[in-house]
């Protein structure tokens, strides 16, 4: 967990602070009930079509804060929210309004209903990355109807709070000044994204470091997103930029 102690700092101490008492509005209303009702379905009947109902209202509806209010799992952290109000659950948050000044400027990922080891939903920081980006947490399925746009610049396709993030998640992991290279868009499906960082094995603090980053960048990314090193010859006058 000690790569996430600059995580865990601002979460257990300032993140649920930062929320405001604020009147719903009926969209959130709604959703809110559309939510609740969906969870109340056991597990085992939750179908593709619960699935899409789910995530069509999760992004607006209002959650109740934990206790913590951040937890780690697979060393990354999510701010936990329950649908279900406790003693001290106040205020209430919506995804769509905390991403911006909670989850995507302090690294996190959202898990709703945790208990112990299982959870009703979680969303990684990628998945949240991906709604800022497109508006929806995941890409679309394979097969779906490609929309026509033209190619994002790459302060869209990587946002400054992502740049920061991942920057001190490498430098973290002993990598001084980590730089990127956007890659070919649409290689693999709509809204598809390549990667090419120039670090090597040699700029970490040891051998597992690297093979932890690179098992694990994929976790602050979109899923339809890759990722590579860059080989010597790539590296020759291409344009990098600094995280």
């Amino acid at each position: 967990m000690g790569f996430f102690d600059f995580l865990n700092r601002q979460g257990e101490t300032g993140a649920a602070g930062k929320a405001e008492f604020q009147p719903l509005s009926a969209e959130t209303m709604t959703s809110t009930g559309m939510v609740k009702t969906l969870l109340e379905v056991p597990k085992k009947d939750r179908n593709q079509a619960w699935t899409r109902q789910f995530i069509a209202h999760v992004a607006n509806a209002a959650f109740f804060p934990r206790d913590p209010c951040v937890i780690q799992s697979d060393n990354f952290p999510f701010f936990a929210l329950s649908s279900t109000q406790t003693e001290q659950a106040y205020p209430t948050y919506v995804i769509h309004h905390m991403k911006d000044d909670i989850l995507l400027v302090q690294g996190m990922g959202v898990v709703i209903n945790p208990s112990g080891q299982d959870a009703d939903w979680a969303f990684t920081y990628g998945d949240i990355l991906n709604f800022q980006i497109n508006g929806a947490f995941y890409p679309p399925a394979a097969g779906a109807a490609a929309v026509s746009h033209e190619p994002l610049p790459a302060e869209a396709r990587l946002p400054l709070a992502a740049r920061k993030v991942l920057r001190t998640f490498l430098q973290k992991l002993g990598v001084a000044a980590p730089r990127v290279m956007f890659g070919a868009q649409d290689h693999s499906g709509p809204g598809s994204q390549e990667l090419l960082f120039d670090f090597s094995p040699q700029d970490f603090k040891s051998l597992d470091d690297f093979h932890f980053a690179m098992n694990n960048l994929s976790w602050f990314l979109p899923r339809n997103y890759s990722y590579s090193l860059a080989g010597n010859q790539a590296r020759k006058g291409n344009p990098f930029q600094a995280l």
